[in-house]
């Protein structure tokens, strides 16, 4: 049944099916730095089931909810109508999957690993994560209220309900969750780029928070990029814009991310991955998708990042314009 699911893309409205998702790339369009670290994941039986979940449910409640999220839009954002009527779940990565794409990418755990996943949503992903990563406490950040009270309700060591990542340290410690003094083994950032007002100020701020050496961002983006930023009802352009093409091949956005965006933010890439960014389906189609590129970033040694510096120089230069 799943082979025959109507799956739709949320930028071009074309119809797919999920044999026609995409996980691999055109090697050669890649940016020579991009080609060794790009390493395919597959769809598993997890995304599968994922893919079912809205086909599985009553048509009439989907027809319902569906209703029911076009009456709370005239009052609040989209997220936080979806949050209070349980729909619309995301799906970035499996278990499995989450598994494979940190595999020796991070420190030995016998101490206890720590990750810190920043706009959470649901939570459904960030448990994902933890279990694929072999983490040991989650610190979770998210800004939408009614979301926040779904993570709290899964019963993460640490949920931080704020639009920036400012008291994260500070809310963690007060929890009682021990962050290695050198900062988070690991953090995610999926899907937040594009949504949040100030995405180079935000990698910088996490960058800082990062163990050296063996820690690692997990930062999953939406190619094409088209930035907005949720204003309660309403949308709005964000404070900071990357000069990202709109427009184009996922290979071309993820180079123009890698060297507009990444390279001057000061990481490494360990691994690149691409995968579908999943909504779960309602009355009309069984699922949508966005096409993601998955980033495992490391902060390079200061011999290593002045390589870069000298290699790029110049790249970053103009590449934030700062909105009024």
């Amino acid at each position: 049944a799943v082979e025959r699911l109507s799956v739709v893309c949320a930028h071009c409205n074309a119809k797919l099916t999920p044999k026609e998702m995409d996980y691999d790339c055109k090697m050669d369009k890649l940016a020579v730095g991009l080609r060794a670290v790009f390493k395919p994941l597959r769809r598993d039986a997890a995304t599968n089931d994922f893919l079912m979940r809205s086909s599985r449910r009553p048509a009439a409640m989907n027809w319902g909810m569906a209703v029911a999220c076009t009456y709370l839009r005239k009052y609040m954002s989209l997220t936080d109508a979806n949050a209070i009527l349980g729909r619309g779940r995301m799906h970035v990565l499996s278990q499995e999957q989450a598994t494979d794409l940190m595999e020796g990418h991070l420190a030995d755990g016998s101490s206890g690993r720590v990750l810190l996943d920043v706009g959470a949503g649901e939570g459904e992903v960030t448990e994902k994560l933890r279990d694929g990563g072999g983490f040991s406490a989650v610190v979770a950040t998210e800004a939408s209220p009614p979301m926040v009270k779904r993570l709290k309700a899964k019963g993460f060591q640490c949920v931080v309900g704020a639009y920036d990542v400012l008291g994260v340290l500070d809310a963690a410690k007060a929890d009682g969750v021990q962050v290695h003094p050198d900062g988070f083994d690991a953090i995610a950032l999926l899907n937040v780029l594009d949504r949040c007002d100030t995405p180079f100020t935000l990698l910088a701020q996490l960058r800082a928070m990062l163990r050296p050496g063996s820690g690692r961002l997990v930062l999953a983006v939406v190619i094409p990029f088209r930035p907005f930023v949720e204003d309660g009802k309403t949308h709005r352009p964000p404070k900071e814009r990357l000069g990202l093409p709109t427009q184009g091949t996922w290979e071309n956005g993820v180079n123009q991310l890698w060297e507009r965006v990444i390279k001057p933010s000061g990481f490494k890439v360990e691994r690149l991955a691409r995968v579908p960014y999943i909504s779960e389906g309602d009355q009309r189609h069984g699922a949508y998708i966005l096409d993601d590129a998955v980033f495992v970033l490391s902060v390079p040694s200061e011999a290593e990042a002045a390589a870069a510096m000298a290699e790029g120089a110049g790249v970053s230069a103009g590449v934030v314009e700062e909105v009024a």
